[in-house]
């Protein structure tokens, strides 16, 4: 799954750039896989706590992602593609994601014991960023070579093998589920939403934690969707070396992944904001200063470091704080980010529209930055979370 998603972050990107030639365009790209997961993820986190196997809802999903990158790779090779069938495509991968996500993320501390939910967690995403150092490279060299419709259908293909691999992964006993949940109780789907809200906001831990790693996300993320226009318009590169730029900060990511599965419970929230802060710095310097893809590349790799320090530690705590009848319903919060980046990205589109990409992607970061070191500051009682 990691794999194909990573690598169509390039390939999409690079298409609707292409096609447009608007960072407006690349934004409402982004905004359309962000809509659905903003109205449907907490649907999607009382799916998680109500259903006994979590893990047909993530397969039914893979199943759904397989058929829609395939649909786009048929109209690519076609000549039939334009960017109203790549904004659909991407709305029904945001409905989809939307109400797949927060089952994955609820099947993992079922699998392992409660003290190495962080090691899990860490290693989740290590091999996460491992396919954020691989895959985009391979997509950008297939996109630059054999086009985008191979890159689609290899993606379908991935998806369609995570979802066969998904039936030797154990199911979550069904009596982990505690007396007094939303299954055991047949609670309304509303009011299991609102139930997951409510003990959101009244935590003292979960609710301020949610709320800074919220706004640190509309900052930290919107580069992500807008490298392929920067790339195109800044550097005057290829699709190839998009590909190599996503991969260099896999790197990155990957070293820092590793560094944080062995981090003992001390400070982590500091460190969380600090991975933050740092991730801004490397993100201000890449768009300002850079005039070649080599030069940007350094950026990135230690853009990167930030990047999986900030991803990493913040879902270790989230899962490590939150109750265990509550976890779907706050993960589909947690997972709201991810919608909340591309909302970001697609102000930021209009603001590279107008000003220039250097500005706008600039600005994002600059207060990626303030926002970080801020908090780190004036806000204590996430700073000492161990």
């Amino acid at each position: 799954q990691m794999a194909s998603q990573n690598m169509q972050m390039v390939v999409r990107a690079w298409l609707a750039y292409e096609l447009t030639g608007s960072y407006a365009a690349l934004g409402t790209i982004a905004l359309a896989n962000a809509i659905p997961g903003l109205v449907l993820s907490m649907f999607g986190g009382a799916i998680a706590d109500r259903v006994a196997r979590r893990k047909i809802v993530v397969q039914v999903g893979q199943l759904v992602n397989a058929l829609n990158t395939a649909a786009v790779g048929v109209l690519l090779v076609t000549h039939l593609l334009t960017f109203e069938f790549l904004f659909i495509a991407a709305l029904v991968q945001g409905v989809t994601m939307a109400l797949m996500m927060p089952s994955r993320q609820a099947l993992l501390p079922g699998l392992v014991p409660q003290p190495q939910i962080m090691n899990a967690v860490a290693l989740n995403a290590a091999g996460m960023n491992s396919m954020r150092l691989l895959a985009p490279a391979v997509g950008g060299f297939i996109l630059a070579y054999s086009g985008a419709g191979a890159v689609y259908f290899l993606m379908s293909s991935l998806y369609l093998i995570a979802c066969v691999f998904l039936w030797r992964v154990p199911e979550i006993p069904r009596e982990t589920v505690k007396a007094g949940s939303v299954r055991g109780e047949g609670k309304a789907a509303l009011v299991n939403m609102w139930a997951g809200i409510r003990y959101i906001v009244r935590n003292p831990v979960i609710g301020p934690l949610m709320l800074i790693n919220v706004l640190i996300v509309l900052t930290a993320m919107p580069y992500m969707f807008l490298l392929a226009g920067f790339v195109q318009d800044v550097l005057n590169a290829d699709a190839d070396a998009l590909g190599t730029l996503q991969s260099v900060s896999g790197i990155g990511s990957l070293a820092a992944a590793l560094v944080v599965a062995s981090m003992t419970s001390k400070r982590r929230g500091a460190w969380f904001l600090i991975g933050s802060g740092f991730q801004g710095l490397m993100l201000l310097a890449a768009f300002t200063l850079s005039t070649s893809v080599w030069m940007m590349a350094g950026f990135m790799l230690f853009m990167g470091i930030g990047q999986a320090a900030r991803q990493g530690l913040s879902n270790v705590l989230v899962q490590e704080y939150v109750e265990d009848e509550y976890r779907g319903r706050v993960m589909s919060v947690y997972m709201l980010q991810f919608s909340l980046s591309q909302i970001g990205a697609f102000l930021t589109g209009l603001l590279a529209e107008a000003f220039g990409p250097r500005m706008a992607l600039g600005s994002t970061s600059a207060a990626l930055v303030v926002l970080a070191f801020g908090a780190l500051i004036f806000v204590p009682r996430l700073r000492n979370l161990d």
